[in-house]
């Protein structure tokens, strides 16, 4: 289970500023309010001790009590006011300026996330790192910054305490260094200890907070009541706890072993070794009672903070690790680009020979459940969904792209769409080659709605624009929502297009249907107004009266539009004006409905198993 990690100084240190520089950047007034503080603090450390030796001096040497009375005003009136600005700082202003820091951080990060390569989160290992990303970028730019004044704070706290035991004695201060210098050296192993602890069980974590969603979401309630997946998610997250159990206890017993040596056992060693040579020295007459008060003060106050300065310091080399994986996601660059932003308007898409593999050599082995990940059995290091497919798609043609699961039809769509590039072969956009196009501005000619689509916790109209919704475009979305046949609907909502959906963040948001959800879907691409439409089973959840009326709609409301439908539902197939029949990948079908039927292929194979309706050819409309 050991792990060897070497990181050059220079590295370490670059990290370390590159997160700071991000606290400068989005929260400046916390950058220079701490420093600050920090500074004021550290000599405030020293101020008990010397506080100290002349409290004792002046009552020990005269008795001055009026003296001492003054003395101890001034000290209470100067921590009053330091303490009052301390609250100030840390539990009003600080948080409020942090707020900009993740809002800053997060947003790089989503913009990020917007533009790689979906083949990205195919990647278990870059899912994981873009996680841990998102829920620990900010907090870490705050602890690599907090640690670093702390250490400005220690510094001085240090610096000032040590010239007063010097100036009592050269031999407390040469122990007390010593010590601390030990200490550095296990603090660095302990530190490492922690990182390598975190990065076992992190996979592990992402299995137990999977199986925590499954519970706590609605989307899995009705499954987990019906069937014995409940045993099967709970042996699982059994096994992830021992899993991370057994990581963590052979970590942490290095770590306290670590830990024992250089805080409890050499501190509490060094502490009492320098009491016995000061009690040696008051013996002899050599020590004030002032100075021995003030030294035992200092030398408890200086162990502290040599020794929080060394474990600040020992911290850095962990928080580059961690800062390597969010400045390796952030340098992570798109592979699917192009620079050719103004994309002409349609007129014809032609694929050329196309095929495609998912590659699975970039899921490199890492530590799950104590064994290396692989991809899963039958399929090797890639797994050919696309073989030598040549179609082609005019302007304002209606295709239907039919086969069985597996056929590589949503892979098809995912290559026009430009969310992968083809392994061989080219797709042609107006006859010139996608690949030069600006990804962003190719997909905006492009409206899809997927098989998986989402709805999002924000209003109708929200979901409608697929964006912030605007008073104006009021009448684009009432426009959308009738192509789509949810008028009914609407003027049952109390608010409108305004009504929210979900209860997530609203008790008076509404909970859609299936159907119903899938319609907001699809008016996306009405209220988009895009060139090309693709439909990626729209009516999957429809019942068969709500397909043909949506089928009728989406004919009736994308006459000059090119629209591609994939469907396992063949009544669609019939308002198409050519069908592309997919098997294993493979385009084996291509014609209209009667012609197909009459091949007595495989179109007409599946076909002819679906319901009644779909024997009778001209008989579409009785459905």
């Amino acid at each position: 289970m050991s792990e060897k990690i070497r990181q050059k100084p220079l590295k370490i240190v670059k990290n370390n500023l590159f997160m700071m520089g991000r606290m400068w950047k989005y929260a400046r007034e916390y950058f220079i309010l701490n420093i600050i503080f920090q500074i004021i603090w550290g000599i405030i450390h020293s101020v008990n001790a010397v506080y100290t030796y002349s409290l004792l001096n002046i009552v020990s040497e005269n008795g001055d009590f009026a003296s001492a009375a003054r003395l101890i005003v001034h000290i209470a009136l100067f921590f009053t006011f330091a303490y009052a600005f301390d609250k100030t700082f840390w539990y009003i202003r600080r948080p409020l300026v942090l707020h900009k820091l993740t809002l800053g951080m997060h947003g790089e990060l989503f913009e990020k996330a917007r533009s790689l390569d979906l083949a990205c989160f195919d990647d278990p290992r870059f899912y994981d790192d873009f996680v841990w990303a998102m829920n620990n970028c900010d907090n870490k730019a705050v602890e690599v910054f907090d640690t670093a004044c702390k250490m400005i704070n220690r510094i001085i706290s240090s610096a000032t305490m040590i010239g007063l035991l010097f100036v009592i004695d050269p031999v407390i201060a040469a122990l007390l260094i010593t010590s601390s210098l030990i200490t550095t050296v296990c603090g660095v192993f302990n530190n490492k200890m922690w990182y390598l602890c975190e990065k076992k069980v992190a996979p592990l974590y992402r299995k137990k907070n999977y199986i925590n969603r499954v519970y706590r979401l609605a989307d899995h309630s009705k499954e987990i009541r019906i069937s014995r997946a409940n045993e099967l998610l709970f042996k699982e997250y059994d096994l992830n706890s021992e899993k991370i159990i057994k990581n963590e206890k052979y970590y942490r017993k290095r770590c306290m072993f670590l830990g024992g040596i250089a805080w409890d056992t050499l501190g509490t060693l060094t502490f009492y070794a320098v009491l016995i040579y000061m009690i040696g020295l008051l013996k002899t007459g050599s020590l004030e009672i002032g100075a021995f008060a003030a030294s035992a003060t200092l030398v408890w106050n200086l162990r502290w903070a040599m020794t929080d300065l060394v474990s600040k310091a020992t911290e850095f080399p962990k928080y580059s690790l961690y800062v390597e994986k969010y400045i390796e996601f952030l340098r992570s660059e798109p592979e699917v680009t192009g620079k050719i932003k103004n994309i002409p308007d349609f007129e014809s898409l032609e694929l050329r020979n196309v095929s495609f593999s998912y590659d699975f050599s970039n899921h490199k082995k890492y530590e799950y459940h104590d064994k290396d990940y692989t991809p899963p059995a039958g399929e090797g290091s890639e797994k050919e969904a696309l073989k030598d497919v040549s179609m082609t798609i005019n302007k304002g043609e209606k295709v239907a792209i039919v086969g069985y699961n597996g056929a590589g039809k949503t892979t098809l769509i995912k290559l026009i769409m430009r969310f992968y590039d083809p392994t061989e072969g080219e797709i042609l956009y107006n006859g010139v080659n996608i690949k030069t196009f600006d990804p962003p501005s190719y997909r905006e000619k492009i409206g899809a709605v997927f098989q998986d689509f989402k709805l999002f916790a924000a209003t109708l109209a929200d979901n409608v624009v697929f964006g912030k919704y605007e008073p104006q475009m009021e009448e684009k979305v009432l426009n959308a929502l009738e192509c789509v046949d949810f008028s009914d609907k609407l003027a049952s909502l109390e608010n409108g297009i305004l009504t929210p959906l979900t209860k997530e963040f609203d008790n008076s948001g509404t909970v859609l249907s299936g159907g119903e959800a899938q319609k907001v879907a699809i008016s996306r691409v009405f209220a988009a107004d895009r060139q090309i439409v693709i439909m990626d089973e729209p009516s999957s959840a429809l019942d068969p009266n709500a397909e043909y009326e949506l089928n009728k709609s989406i004919l009736n409301n994308t006459r000059n539009k090119t629209v591609i439908f994939i469907s396992h539902r063949l009544s669609t197939t019939r308002i198409a004006d050519r069908i592309y029949m997919f098997d294993s990948g493979r385009l084996t079908e291509c014609g209209g409905h009667g012609e197909l039927m009459a091949r007595k292929g495989k179109y007409c194979e599946m076909f002819e198993l679906q319901a009644e309706k779909y024997r009778r050819g001209e008989e579409y409309e009785a459905v």
